[in-house]
């Protein structure tokens, strides 16, 4: 935590040098077990990213919003705790929500498991992922997938700018009380099949985390234990 993270407010009552760690749940799976078989998604809500209540209430994203996402001083940082704790990431209390600040997630290996066997797909920019996903909103394609192909309809001359009078409700992926759900056809970008890639191989007692913006696929085709 010391090496990612830090705060750009001095009195933030945080500290990065007591980790603390709890067990959410422990999950068998038997092999070809599909019950369990989430979607790309990002945990720590959905709406609550845009609602000035949500992560508003720590100003998290407000570079990103004011289009000063890459400023060198000013931009987005998401390993910047300082607005992070006052952030309300459960509004709706859905399930599975947390309602604490939390720097990473994870969980710990109870088996072997290698790439494509049961175990965990993410999307490894965070930051770049982040943004896109949040103002995925303000956009929409002007000609359809099917008018013009994938390579054009991704060019960002098919895409407008719907901000303001031509803004709608939608926030693709998200429903209150929900993790946030990434789609190629929502967030077709992305591209998750190509920016979604397995960790390594882990064994017993091996220990996985990933940032708490993170985009992530958990895959259960085999038996595997986390805890």
């Amino acid at each position: 935590m010391t090496t990612l993270w830090h705060s750009s407010n001095r009195s933030t009552p945080i500290s990065f040098r007591v980790p603390l760690t709890y067990c959410d749940r422990l999950r068998i799976r038997q092999p070809g077990d599909a019950r369990f078989a989430l979607g790309p998604h990002q945990d720590g809500g959905s709406v609550e990213r845009w609602e000035e209540d949500g992560y508003g209430r720590g100003k998290v994203y407000d570079a990103v919003f004011r289009g000063e996402w890459d400023h060198p001083e000013r931009g987005y940082d998401p390993y910047d705790a300082a607005g992070r704790i006052h952030a309300v990431t459960d509004l709706y209390g859905g399930p599975g929500a947390c309602s604490m600040f939390r720097a990473f997630q994870g969980w710990l290996a109870m088996s072997e498991l290698r790439p494509w066997e049961g175990t965990l797909m993410v999307v490894p920019i965070v930051k770049e992922a982040e943004v896109y996903v949040l103002l995925r909103p303000f956009f929409k394609a002007v000609k359809s997938l099917e008018e013009v192909g994938r390579n054009k309809y991704l060019d960002e001359d098919n895409w407008e700018f719907t901000g303001g009078e031509k803004m709608g409700s939608e926030l693709h992926g998200s429903v209150p009380g929900l993790c946030q759900e990434l789609s190629d056809e929502l967030h077709p970008h992305l591209r998750l099949d190509k920016s979604l890639v397995n960790i390594p191989e882990v064994k017993p007692g091996d220990y996985v985390v990933w940032h708490c913006d993170g985009k992530s696929l958990p895959l259960s085709n085999t038996m595997t234990g986390n805890c």
